[in-house]
């Protein structure tokens, strides 16, 4: 192996440890945090009947959800969906820093197809959009379902490794956890390098 291979090989194993810093959690884990979320859901669809609800995760795969990096980029995107809202009535907003993954979560005035195609928008000019999950929610026979972007004529999600649909890698398992894993690393750090990510957050609860 040559230098210069040693030295990418050592560059990256760095990157990868520097995104993926956090604590490992369990199937169990992710299980409750998923019937929290949709409580939660549930919670604020009942609460603000007349706004439109806004669920914001990021799509990391693997057992460690959360980093300083990740979260740095969590934020990024929130500044960009208060950016992208700020013509409209936010009325309620909160932001979680659980170990299974951030959340966030907005209700709007503005209506929730709307709000989708603002979203969708979002997943498309972002670098890191692949990356977040924007979810429009819905009551749907009493459960909160998210509004899919097929509905309003968009395509469907694009891998962020093979540019294929994302379910049908997800449902095939197309890809191992560490070519995900590299390719957010690469991703992320191909971001950092084209933008400031010390934009100010405004304050939410």
């Amino acid at each position: 192996m040559n230098t210069v291979m040693v030295a990418s090989l050592m560059w990256f194993t760095m990157s990868k440890e520097a995104y993926f810093s956090g604590e490992a959690i369990q199937l169990n884990d992710m299980l409750r945090a998923r019937e929290e979320r949709a409580l939660r859901q549930l919670h604020l669809l009942k609460e603000y009947p007349e706004g439109s609800l806004l669920s914001v995760t990021m799509n990391i795969p693997g057992p460690i959800k959360t980093s300083p990096k990740l979260l740095e980029a969590f934020d990024m995107v929130i500044k960009a969906i208060q950016t992208a809202l700020a013509d409209d009535k936010i009325c309620y907003q909160l932001r979680l820093l659980p170990t299974t993954g951030y959340e966030y979560y907005l209700i709007t005035s503005l209506p929730s197809q709307d709000l989708k195609l603002k979203m969708i928008a979002l997943e498309t000019d972002l670098p890191i959009g692949r990356l977040m999950d924007l979810d429009v929610l819905i009551l749907s026979n009493g459960r909160p379902s998210p509004i899919s972007r097929t509905t309003l004529g968009a395509p469907p999600r694009q891998c962020f490794i093979c540019s294929k649909e994302a379910k049908v890698c997800g449902r095939l398992r197309q890809h191992s956890i560490e070519d995900m894993q590299a390719a957010i690393t690469n991703l992320l750090h191909s971001f950092f390098n084209q933008n400031n990510p010390s934009l100010p957050l405004d304050k939410i609860g």
